[in-house]
């Protein structure tokens, strides 16, 4: 059963933050995509940045995964890697109210991110029950090296979706 995170994190107004927020964002998919392939758990992975009401600046970021398993156990595998400890502090130094005390352990990371997520487990309506490892088999070097090539050879179609004849899916969808 998948679950949602939807981290809502409001920054500071500062010119430097305000900067540093659009070079996460720009990064975000290339400097998470090697732990979050070795995860093998995660289905999607985004951050966006929430404009403020004004229209000019960032109000927020916004990191929203999709993932396979109970919250805390995903956490925690982040928790263990030190570029995702780098990343979430990232995080709290352009947070406008950062975590306090500074996080320095599992439990308050856990704190820090349960506290700011704006979804519960009964929030995600999911249209398969099948996990990241049931979908493209468990992780691996190989694996993770053939999913950064994104198609098949067979008319450019993923293995997570539709076909180039007819758009089909494999799940059984039909062409609209």
């Amino acid at each position: 059963m998948a679950n949602p995170l939807t981290l809502y994190v409001p920054i500071k107004q500062d010119l430097i933050t305000q900067a540093l927020a659009k070079k996460a964002a720009t990064d975000f998919v290339q400097s998470v995509q090697a732990g979050l392939d070795a995860s093998g758990i995660v289905h999607y992975a985004r951050l966006a940045l929430i404009p403020n009401l004004s229209g000019n600046g960032i109000q927020a970021l916004l990191l929203v995964t999709t993932f396979d398993g109970a919250m805390n156990p995903y956490l925690e595998f982040f928790w263990k890697n030190k570029g995702t400890q780098q990343a979430f502090a990232g995080i709290a130094a352009l947070a406008l109210n950062p975590p306090k005390p500074p996080v320095k352990d599992l439990n308050g990371f856990q704190a820090f991110i349960n506290k700011n997520n704006l979804n519960k487990p009964s929030d995600l309506y999911q249209a398969y029950t099948k996990t990241v490892a049931q979908i493209i088999g468990p992780p691996t070097v190989k694996a993770a090296a053939g999913k950064k090539a994104g198609a098949s050879k067979k008319g450019g179609a993923s293995k997570k979706g539709g076909s180039s004849k007819g758009g089909a899916s494999k799940k059984g969808g039909s062409k609209r």
